[in-house]
């Protein structure tokens, strides 16, 4: 997997191509560290918020009753977890103008580069205090998750603002997008986005890898204790077999596919089977790139 370079010297930037964070404007990278500074033995994710309400005070609100949810359908309910509920964390980055409606790739470039700053601050900071006598401490001290970040976009804000105080436990069929009834009954999500650029990841059949997936709140413990048991977020991300799909994890081994408004009906559909070796991937991946247009992302 080849080596990034240093985000903080060559800003993040949206898919516009504009920076998230100017060279003389820190802000967010402020409201990382610190953010993260107070964080020591706790277990979680960081949230960004990329949808926001109109009205700042309408937005406040809404906000605080979505974080509140988030956390209460999150709790581990396994009494033999390690991850102990008073113990989870969801420092949360928000900033209107620069993250509303920040694409994934806009937020794992941030977060990245968010990272990477926060840790040579706190060896830098280290170096400056330590003595022969101290002993040497981590500088990302938590279990909060570093190759992965949450993100609530306007769907799953959505659903969080409607969905009850207390988890429901159901599951949705492999091909539902909606309930019945409307927004309100379907189960609260986030977004996961991976930390590792997914051009990085080899492709391995079916839809490649988007680098994202939907996860329902109520399974965020099992995902850290999946992510904290050697698992990769790509390899828990369920490949998609058409166009359109979006891959969910909620918790089991195969994951599930979110269909399309209107179905997978004449939808271009992934080429089944694993290729092997690195020509076969790059003769698949050009086969799918001619018949998508190249938005099969």
């Amino acid at each position: 997997m080849p080596k990034q370079s240093s985000q903080t010297q060559q800003p993040p930037l949206t898919s516009e191509g504009e920076a998230v964070v100017g060279r003389d404007d820190a802000e967010l990278f402020a409201t990382f560290r610190s953010a993260i500074d107070n964080l020591t033995h706790e277990w979680g994710f960081v949230v960004v918020r990329t949808a926001y309400a109109a009205d700042e005070a309408t937005d406040e609100q809404q906000w605080l009753v979505a974080l509140g949810r988030l956390r209460a359908h999150a709790l581990p309910r396994n009494e033999n977890t390690e991850m102990y509920p008073n113990t989870l964390a969801f420092p949360v980055i928000a900033h209107r103008s620069i993250l509303g409606g920040a694409s994934y790739d806009t937020v794992r470039t941030a977060f990245k580069a968010w990272v990477d700053d926060y840790v040579r601050y706190k060896q830098e900071q280290q170096q400056e205090l330590s003595t022969e006598s101290d002993e040497e401490k981590e500088a990302w001290e938590s279990d909060v998750r570093r190759d992965c970040v949450l993100v609530v976009e306007e769907t799953a804000l959505a659903l969080l603002l409607q969905a009850p105080d207390e988890p429901v436990r159901k599951v949705l069929p492999r091909s539902t997008t909606t309930a019945r009834d409307g927004v309100g009954n379907v189960e609260p999500f986030v977004v996961v986005v991976d930390a590792t650029d997914p051009k990085s990841v080899p492709y391995g059949g079916g839809g490649p890898y988007t680098g994202w997936m939907r996860v329902y709140a109520a399974s965020l413990s099992q995902l850290a204790n999946d992510l904290d048991s050697g698992n990769s977020i790509d390899e828990l991300c369920p490949a998609r077999e058409y166009l359109g799909q979006i891959p969910l994890y909620d918790g089991s081994p195969c994951g599930k596919l979110i269909d399309p408004p209107g179905g997978t009906e004449g939808r271009y559909k992934f080429p089944k089977g694993t290729p092997r070796g690195i020509q076969a991937a790059k003769a698949m991946l050009g086969e799918i790139e001619r018949a998508t247009g190249g938005a099969f992302m």
